[in-house]
């Protein structure tokens, strides 16, 4: 009996003591605040644990320390409080990961009611009745629109001898300590970062737990410009390892070597943080995990892969299989010409060209790849030969190449020295001749991709800034290799035929594989902007012919004629200028992307989409994936010649394969992306994902209907 009264006195005191305390509500029509206590009293000398309690409407959500995107975490400022009482900081349960409907912004939030802890500890020293508390409470509330708010919030509590919970809040506070992130440390969690191109990859292990269970895992970065949230999100779940690969942020941004943040676990209706630090993936730490973060699907293996050495081996083979190119071969022609006119020249003089031309082609390299390297680590979501995907570049190259081949047709001679043609060669002119003959031979070469090529690309892009020069210089001199060894070689260079009339009959037949490749970049013009701004630039290349021409007319007298022929030269040159930068030259989509469901069932391909493709993974099904281009000639000779033949169009029928082409002949960035993960920095790729979970497969560069045919009927 005296146990049941005593329970009785008890309630009745609490509720007594709860009635007491009093709290100031902020009610608004998108949010109600207010500060909360766990106990309704307070005792001297012990902990008093407050919570800034916080209710958003409905669609409504207030943000975390990690906020993703956007936000601003809430604030408890400009406290009030009796002398001695020390404040703790103000702690944040797990957040949701929330997307922004209509776009690719993700930010951590809380949708629900949520209270944020914060202790106080109260002086021995406290006297007085009751204890009064105020701070000035600071929150941002999102729906469609943000809204900032702040407000005085305050609390009185009576002053006890023994804490009494308030019955109140007692619920709400013992879910904010469920929801709250668990030291990483105390639970043998380990977290690794890695960044590969333009994707940064965590790696999360735990020796004591298996994740297979989990419906889904996040990481919560406390630091911005870090990872772009959306819309790139891989996972990867093996028994006590998870994999989460994102997109990384614009600038990125890692404070101390060192990445803070919460790592989290949803599981059996709840999700469960830990506080982590990931530190970089390096050699050593490596040997803890057993899967480090990038692996196949995530585009490069930190601990693994070719060294140095090897990349640079691959990449002298690559250039020097680069000659062998048909985009090429147009500014080849012009070295021939320039060998045949050095081949009776003194040795220095032969050895000073094919350095020339070496350089011409090393610093091209080395400049298109800073280039290169500077944009993306400025978030661009771009690959080599990046400089073919702006119908500008491709315009003006179809400018220079019509006007050489104009030259070497005799319509308007620019000189004996003109990129390295005529018979002045051995001297400082024809130097600079072969250098930029190097120059051109480097820019057309670029929307090529030899065998050996991928993998010393994508190693580069990957790397330091030095360290991708290395790789880049050894690709120059691989191309530049066959010249330069018959430069350094007399006995080679008697093989050359001597200078003499047939060089000039020789050198206006070279101009046509120019005027061929004009009509090849004018094709990957059109392919880029549609036909209205592929005929301006043909037009703009008729009137710069006629410019030329009337320069050209020395036989017309008088000063009038020569500076009216000048004036028209003048605004040709005017004309073509200003269609580089015409509304004309707008990039628009490719055949690939804007054609019909029927060209795409003639063609027995569907148009790449990253969901597309997911979709059919989850279904188990085999995907082909072919990454093209409309100026990339490896690509375009590969599908005429194999992919478009009956006999593997047989075998992706037979096997069941679906085929999925994406066009890069525009920028693309779904497309730039999964040519980082298996670390292409271009076209082509060729990628079978045999289903049924298996890893895909990378074809070779050089595709035969036989390799294609073998691949398919392996799955």
């Amino acid at each position: 009996m005296r146990r049941w009264v005593s329970a009785m006195f008890l309630a009745g005191t609490a509720v007594f003591l709860s009635m007491m305390s009093h709290a100031e509500v902020f009610y608004g029509e998108e949010i109600e605040v207010e500060l909360i206590s766990e106990t309704s009293n307070v005792v001297p000398g012990q902990t008093l644990w407050l919570g800034l309690r916080l209710d958003p409407s409905e669609h409504w959500h207030t943000y975390s320390r990690w906020q993703g995107d956007s936000g601003e975490a809430s604030e408890l400022l400009e406290w009030e409080l009796p002398a001695g009482t020390e404040v703790g900081e103000l702690m944040f349960p797990t957040p949701t990961w929330l997307p922004f409907p209509g776009s690719d912004l993700v930010t951590f939030a809380y949708e629900k009611e949520v209270v944020l802890p914060i202790a106080l500890e109260i002086p021995e020293t406290l006297t007085g009745d009751t204890f009064e508390a105020s701070a000035l409470a600071r929150w941002q509330v999102c729906d469609e629109i943000c809204l900032l708010g702040q407000t005085r919030v305050a609390i009185s509590l009576p002053v006890g001898d023994s804490l009494q919970i308030d019955p109140r809040w007692e619920a709400a506070f013992a879910q904010t300590r469920a929801d709250m992130p668990l030291p990483a440390d105390e639970h043998d969690v380990q977290a690794l970062f890695a960044v590969a191109g333009d994707r940064i990859s965590f790696s999360f292990q735990a020796a004591d737990q298996d994740f297979d269970d989990a419906s889904d895992v996040w990481f919560f970065p406390e630091s911005k410009r870090i990872l772009k949230p959306g819309p790139v999100r891989d996972v990867i779940v093996d028994g006590g390892l998870v994999q989460i690969t994102h997109e990384q942020a614009r600038r990125l941004q890692i404070p101390n070597d060192r990445i803070d943040g919460v790592f989290a676990v949803a599981r059996d209706g709840r999700t469960q943080g830990y506080l982590v630090t990931a530190e970089p993936a390096t050699t050593e730490n490596l040997s803890s995990l057993s899967v480090m973060a990038m692996n196949d699907s995530g585009s490069s293996n930190a601990s693994g892969g070719p060294g140095l050495l090897t990349v640079m081996l691959f990449a002298l083979l690559g250039g020097a299989i680069l000659n062998l190119m048909p985009c090429v071969f147009p500014v080849l022609s012009l070295k021939v010409l320039s060998l045949a006119s050095t081949s009776q020249s003194e040795h220095s003089h032969q050895k000073m060209h094919g350095l020339a031309y070496t350089a011409g082609i090393v610093v091209t390299f080395m400049v298109l790849a800073s280039v290169l390297l500077a944009l993306r680590a400025g978030g661009e979501a771009v690959g080599w030969a990046f400089q073919l995907q702006s119908p500008w570049f491709v315009a003006a190259l179809i400018y220079l190449f019509f006007t050489m081949a104009l030259s070497l047709s005799g319509v308007y001679e620019f000189g004996t020295s003109f990129m390295g043609a005529g018979g002045g060669l051995a001297n400082k002119s024809g130097y600079r001749g072969s250098f930029f003959t190097g120059v051109l031979a480097s820019v057309v070469a670029s929307p090529c991709t030899a065998p050996f090529m991928g993998v010393a690309l994508g190693f580069a892009l990957s790397q330091t800034w030095l360290v991708a020069m290395v790789v880049f210089i050894s690709l120059g001199i691989g191309m530049a290799l066959p010249f330069l060894l018959l430069s350094f070689s007399p006995a080679l260079m008697r093989f050359m035929p001597k200078p003499g009339a047939w060089m000039n009959t020789f050198k206006e037949f070279m101009a046509f594989p120019l005027y061929a490749t004009v009509l090849w970049l004018l094709w990957v013009l059109g392919m880029q902007v549609g036909i209205n701004g592929m005929a301006a630039v043909a037009g703009a290349c008729i009137l710069l012919a006629f410019g030329l021409w009337l320069l050209q007319q020395r036989t017309i007298a008088g000063p009038f004629w020569r500076n009216a022929n000048a004036v028209m030269c003048a605004a040709a040159v005017v004309v073509a200028i200003y269609i580089l930068q015409s509304p004309l030259l707008s990039a628009s989509q490719s055949r690939t992307a804007v054609a019909g469901d029927d060209v795409y069932a003639e063609e027995n391909f569907e148009p790449f989409a990253t969901a597309r493709l997911e979709e059919l993974q989850a279904a188990g099904q085999p995907v082909f994936i072919n990454m093209t281009a409309a100026w990339c000639i490896t690509c375009l000779a590969n599908e005429q010649t194999t992919l478009s033949s009956a006999r593997v169009a047989q075998a992706m029928e037979d096997n069941n394969i679906t085929y999925l082409k994406g066009d890069w002949t525009n920028q693309d960035p779904e497309i730039s992306r999964i040519l980082d993960q298996f670390d292409r920095p271009s076209v082509p790729l060729y990628v079978l994902y045999p289903g049924a979970g298996r890893d895909p497969v990378i074809l070779p560069q050089i595709l035969t209907p036989a390799i294609v045919v073998d691949a398919f009927n392996s799955i």
